[in-house]
């Protein structure tokens, strides 16, 4: 081995070693309020108001967790974060999924001051939509229901999801739905045959990134809904150690917190190769 080449062999592997250590310390930094959160519903209360934190408990402590979930209104909030989420993706889907595939696949009058009104309405802060959304809800008696946040996360929901896949759409080269009707399909079969199964992996990254959106929400959410046990988890979190029945109980609140993130890390889980397929996609193809 000639000195040139093993010096660019050891330059790269240097460079290798440096970037290595970098990812190790980014991740770090990112991990540490996960742990923080992790350790703090297993500490106890006097752990926790301790003026000397520590990064390990004395002793176990899992009261935390009965504290949190023994909460009269932690399952009512849950299931009402679970029944928005769920309706707002499935309508977010359908209705942008036929919105992207008319901007991505047809010509028609209007078509480029639509493409750029979906994404100027995203860059619009959620507050600001307030304003003319609650007199709204209001007219429509839609205030304080679920099915009304619902509607509410359709704002920002839809946009987000035509964006995204439209393009993912334009990735996929239209000759492929022109062979399928050569072949006697009409564009209704071709395209449930041909691009909606390549379509799967960009249905599954937005529907996941549109789960976590109105999974997460929380303006609109306390806005909207004002009767106690008829909110949303985040609502949920942001009241629950301010009350006099539970107090400063952070380690109740990180619990609470911990339980509700769960479907997300599940959901991420779950869908891991699907969404990274997706994402890689929908960029270089877009």
């Amino acid at each position: 081995m000639s000195s040139t080449t093993a010096y660019r062999t050891g330059t790269r592997r240097g460079m290798t070693a440096f970037w290595n250590t970098v990812a190790m310390l980014v991740t770090a930094v990112l991990g540490f309020p996960i742990y923080w959160m992790i350790l703090t519903t297993a500490k106890s209360n006097k752990d926790l108001i301790s003026q000397n934190p520590t990064f390990w408990p004395r002793h176990f402590d899992f009261s935390s967790y009965s504290s949190a979930l023994s909460d009269p209104n932690f399952g009512p909030d849950l299931l009402n974060t679970a029944m928005i989420t769920v309706g707002c993706v499935v309508i977010s889907l359908v209705i942008g999924l036929l919105a992207a595939l008319a901007v991505a696949r047809f010509s028609f009058k209007g078509r480029k001051p639509f493409i750029v009104a979906t994404l100027v309405v995203q860059m619009v802060p959620l507050i600001t939509l307030l304003v003319g959304l609650v007199p709204m809800m209001n007219s429509l008696k839609m205030v304080d229901k679920v099915g009304g946040v619902v509607l509410a996360y359709l704002i920002f929901t839809i946009p987000f999801v035509i964006w995204t896949l439209r393009t993912y759409i334009v990735g996929i080269p239209v000759e492929l739905d022109e062979a399928a009707m050569v072949d006697g399909c009409t564009k209704a079969q071709a395209f449930r045959r041909v691009v909606l199964p390549l379509l799967m992996p960009g249905l599954v990254s937005t529907g996941v990134f549109a789960w976590i959106q109105a999974w997460n929400e929380f303006l609109i959410a306390r806005v909207l809904l004002t009767s106690s046990g008829n909110q949303t988890s985040m609502v949920w979190l942001t009241f629950f150690s301010s009350t006099p029945t539970h107090g400063s109980d952070f380690g109740g609140q990180m619990a609470g917190a911990l339980v509700i993130s769960l479907p997300v890390i599940i959901l991420f889980t779950l869908f891991q190769s699907r969404l990274s397929t997706g994402l890689t996609a929908g960029a270089v193809k877009g």
